[in-house]
């Protein structure tokens, strides 16, 4: 006897629990799809696109994935290598860095018939090796040893201010030499 009722008193507890878990269950969806709705309208006002997308999102327009017919490339290379002291790091010892310098160009950009000439990138070049300069100057050779992703965005960033335009997507190192 003692056992049936002891049965019992388990399985109403059982119910009891179920039915408080599904009540708990519509509480947080209705409040989950209430907040998605809230977010997806704030988006929407600012036009924001969750992809990105044309036209939305935070990416320039020129990330992603460029063909390789649409890809050119200048840079600082063979005789034109630059030589950047670097700032003194934890051995208070003067270092510098031999590196060569590729940017790549979206030829497909709209602005690159205007920006990606020739004439037009020989007239900025100094500029661009100036943006350079100042950023790495900025780094101990301990840490672009490390990582170099934080220096080569903000060189980008900087190039792309200074034409005004992301038609020049991407920036590599190449042949780094730390003295």
């Amino acid at each position: 006897m003692k056992k049936n009722l002891l049965s019992i008193i388990i399985l109403a507890l059982l119910v009891v629990n179920i039915a408080m878990t599904g009540f708990m269950l519509l509480s947080v969806m209705t409040t989950n799809s209430q907040t998605a709705k809230l977010v997806s309208d704030i988006a929407a006002a600012l036009e924001l696109e969750a992809s990105g997308g044309v036209g939305g999102g935070f990416a320039p327009e020129n990330t992603g994935t460029v063909e390789v017919s649409n890809i050119a490339t200048f840079g600082f290379t063979g005789q034109d290598k630059l030589t950047i002291n670097l700032k003194p790091g934890a051995d208070s010892k003067s270092h510098y860095l031999v590196v060569e310098v590729v940017f790549s160009m979206n030829t497909a950009s709209p602005d690159y018939a205007t920006y990606g000439s020739s004439d037009s990138l020989a007239g900025t070049r100094e500029l661009v090796k100036s943006q350079i300069t100042n950023v790495l100057s900025k780094y101990t050779m301990e840490e672009l040893q490390a990582d170099t992703e934080a220096a080569r965005t903000e060189i980008l960033e900087g190039v792309q201010a200074l034409y005004g335009s992301n038609f020049i997507y991407d920036v590599q190192f190449s042949s780094t030499l730390y003295n």
